[in-house]
């Protein structure tokens, strides 16, 4: 996909889920539909994340984690070698503000290795219905997610962020779902493909 083909839907994307005027109660709905999810349910060690720029809200996914381990992504390193690392965030901790504003657990939190989540909660820009993702085009969530190798990666948005198809390209990584108010949408891999 051309770099001006990303950045058009990047932009379309953008516009759709700011300009939602029941934001708060479809991110609510999408919380309760997560919630209610078998894969959800059975997963010890999940990553979810702050919202920030118009994403669905997972607040009330995030405020009762019940029995489960909770971690946010944080991005730690220098300006040239920035990564993703997934912290714990344990019940009524207060959340700090990272390197690009985004809320994430304090740096004293403890970090699990990417392979021993089970369920990332993934958000982004623009999704397609077969697993396509588009985020903010610096690539951290798709370095860190080729990591996860064993977790069950759930890409979260609203209905109007779907986009019937586009071209990925060689390192975006694919979502194994793709959660919205309407529905959970299960990704059909083509045999072989490993991502």
């Amino acid at each position: 996909m051309k770099m001006s083909e990303k950045e058009s839907l990047r932009e379309t994307g953008r516009r759709a889920r700011k300009g939602l005027p029941a934001a708060a109660s479809l991110s609510a709905r999408i919380c309760e539909r997560i919630m209610n999810w078998d894969i959800f349910v059975s997963s010890r060690r999940i990553m979810s994340y702050c919202a920030i720029d118009g994403e669905v809200n997972l607040l009330a996914l995030n405020s009762s984690p019940g029995a489960r381990e909770l971690y946010l992504p944080a991005v730690a390193g220098d300006e040239g070698s920035c990564v993703i690392e997934a912290r714990r965030f344990l019940k009524d901790a207060v959340c700090v503000k990272g390197k690009f504003g985004i809320s994430e657990a304090p740096a004293s939190a403890p970090v699990i290795k990417p392979e021993e989540l089970e369920l990332i909660l993934v958000p982004g820009v623009m999704f397609s219905p077969a697993g396509g993702r588009i985020g903010f085009g610096r690539g951290y969530y798709d370095r860190f997610l080729a990591s996860c190798s064993a977790a069950v990666k759930a890409g979260v948005c609203f209905e109007v962020q779907l986009e019937d198809d586009f071209e990925t390209e060689r390192d975006d990584v694919s979502m194994d779902f793709v959660i919205t108010e309407k529905k959970i949408y299960e990704v059909v891999k083509k045999r072989g493909e490993g991502k």
